[in-house]
């Protein structure tokens, strides 16, 4: 994080640029604050639907809209996505589609089969950039 923002707030010759600095602080804050209304409408509706008595799958799919709503106002505003939120908003949501469904087959199976071909995808993509990393270096070296 410290070197992210090093690197975003620092001129070419190493002096600190006041203005990059400040527009850093100004992006993190909104995205600390929204964070905190994401965290806070969670409570919200966690007691709402605890007091309303209702059912399991309601409940994780009212947490999966605020997980990927808060996904997409980050987008919308430039703060970035974060990548384990968008997946564990799409995995609680499949699981409260599947709750209200009340499918008698087990989800568990679909979720480990999931798991198991993102892996080999991602796997896929970090042996090509580690290829490429090599590549350069080897440039490098005989520069």
């Amino acid at each position: 994080m410290l070197h992210l923002m090093m690197k975003q707030c620092f001129a070419k010759d190493g002096k600190p640029d006041l203005s990059k600095l400040k527009e850093y602080m100004e992006v993190h804050d909104c995205a600390d604050r929204l964070d905190s209304m994401a965290w806070s409408l969670f409570f919200i509706w966690v007691g709402i639907a605890w007091i309303a008595d209702w059912s399991l799958g309601v409940g994780l799919m009212g947490v999966a809209v605020i997980i990927l709503t808060e996904q997409a106002v980050r987008k919308f505003f430039h703060l970035g996505t974060e990548g384990f939120w968008l997946i564990m908003g799409v995995g609680i949501g499949v699981g409260g589609a599947w709750e209200l469904a009340d499918l008698q087959i087990p989800l568990l199976p679909f979720l480990l089969i999931s798991l198991g071909l993102t892996l080999m995808v991602w796997g896929r993509q970090t042996k090509r950039a580690f290829f490429a990393l090599r590549h350069r270096y080897q440039k490098l070296k005989q520069a």
